[in-house]
């Protein structure tokens, strides 16, 4: 709305008409632009509507006109985030002598304003500002609109934040899962993937920008970072667990640390391996007793051809045939080799044994390990549901880190 004087005219000589409608390329207008526009189509974006000339020279153009402007993207606290965006008008070549711009209000007209499903208009402030330049004493006067708009995040908390929660309680339960356990891994590795397509489109829901960390991307950040922690832990765990199969020996170092300060520390019982007992072989006596053994009962029960008894050394009432002794030959060459598997077999107990020990030493310092991981991601080992809580307080902390707290705005 403008006041043009050669507009002017006296209505009693004209049939008192007061008020008449021209078209907007017949009439001259203020050069009053959009100085942060981005739109390369500016022009085509107003609509030249009829413009409203009253007889004492008020001109009033109420012109429909999408405007595209420059606004910078603070995304900090997305998506709970409060944008600030600037629009400047101004005449482009004349100064504040020919065309002066005043506002009407302080703030904006709000009246037909129409709801947006991703955004609300919290405020709309208009002032007036004056500038000089060097180059010239006349003044360059400015309308400026302050839009103030808060993003309505109940989209991106549905489809962003609450699976990423999800997810993270998924991760949790992997802390049950036995050390030995390759799915442990799986489930890592699993979870990782799901947040990086997660990532990928918060990425693409966002200006690119470096300025500042998203507060969301800080989010999947740490949980993704703590993830990877517990899957690499994993990892390690496995390799320590299998270890044994090897048949390496714990080094003295090793077993002195976890079995006598981490165990204890991690509040662990240990089983020790017992040879002797349930966990180990009883070997049967040495193979020179039970040759022995067998030989004199062979001798004392052997029958002489005159009826009497062998003794060792000889026979009582006549003497024992050469049969005897020959089966007596034959039969200890078979003991002998009964008695050298024997001796094989005891070897082969002795080192399964072993094998066995080394494996559950090394077993034992898997777990001690996965315990003592879990003990650097929950604090102590026993305190799982401190972890739990402390995500989910992390989780409504980060969120509520926005400058408001209007989570489900609707």
């Amino acid at each position: 709305m403008w006041l043009d004087y050669s507009l002017q005219w006296n209505a009693s000589d004209f049939g008192n008409i007061q008020v008449i409608r021209l078209p907007a390329d017949k009439l001259w207008k203020p050069d009053i632009i959009l100085y942060n526009n981005a739109d390369s189509q500016y022009n085509n974006a107003i609509l030249s509507t009829n413009i409203i000339v009253t007889a004492d020279g008020n001109v009033t153009w109420l012109s429909s006109a999408i405007f595209r402007s420059a606004c910078s993207i603070n995304v900090e606290y997305f998506p709970f985030d409060e944008q600030r965006c600037v629009m400047k008008f101004a005449s482009w070549t004349y100064d504040g002598f020919q065309v002066n711009l005043v506002i009407q209000t302080e703030e904006g007209d709000l009246s037909n304003y129409v709801t947006n499903g991703e955004w609300d208009m919290i405020d709309m402030i208009v002032e007036r500002n004056v500038v000089f330049y060097s180059c010239c004493e006349a003044p360059y006067p400015d309308i400026t609109y302050h839009i103030i708009l808060r993003r309505r995040p109940l989209f991106y908390v549905f489809n962003l934040i609450l699976p990423c929660v999800l997810i993270t309680g998924i991760a949790l339960m992997s802390f049950y899962m036995p050390s030995d356990s390759g799915e442990k891994v799986t489930l890592g590795i699993t979870t990782l993937l799901s947040m990086t397509v997660f990532l990928m489109v918060i990425g693409e829901s966002m200006p690119p920008t470096s300025e500042k960390l998203p507060l969301i991307g800080l989010y999947y950040g740490v949980t993704i970072s703590l993830v990877s922690f517990a899957t690499g832990l994993s990892v390690v765990t496995l390799n320590i667990h299998h270890r044994g199969m090897r048949g390496r020996e714990v080094p003295g170092l090793v077993k002195r640390l976890v079995f006598s300060y981490l165990a204890r520390l991690m509040c662990i019982r240990l089983d020790a391996p017992d040879p002797m007992g349930g966990q180990g072989h009883r070997f049967p006596p040495s193979a020179t007793e039970v040759k022995g053994d067998i030989t004199d009962r062979l001798l004392d029960d052997a029958k002489c051809e005159n009826g009497g008894v062998a003794a060792r050394g000889g026979c009582v009432h006549g003497s024992c045939p050469n049969a005897l002794d020959t089966f007596e030959r034959h039969f200890l060459r078979v003991l002998d080799k009964v008695n050298l598997t024997i001796e094989k077999n005891e070897v082969r107990l002795v080192e399964q044994d072993r094998r066995d020990a080394i494996k559950l030493e090394w077993q034992q310092v898997a777990l001690v390990v996965d315990r003592s991981s879990r003990a650097l991601q929950t604090s102590l080992p026993f305190l799982l549901w401190v972890f739990v809580i402390a995500t989910i307080s992390t989780t409504f902390g980060i969120m509520y880190m926005s400058p408001h707290t209007k989570l489900f705005t609707v």
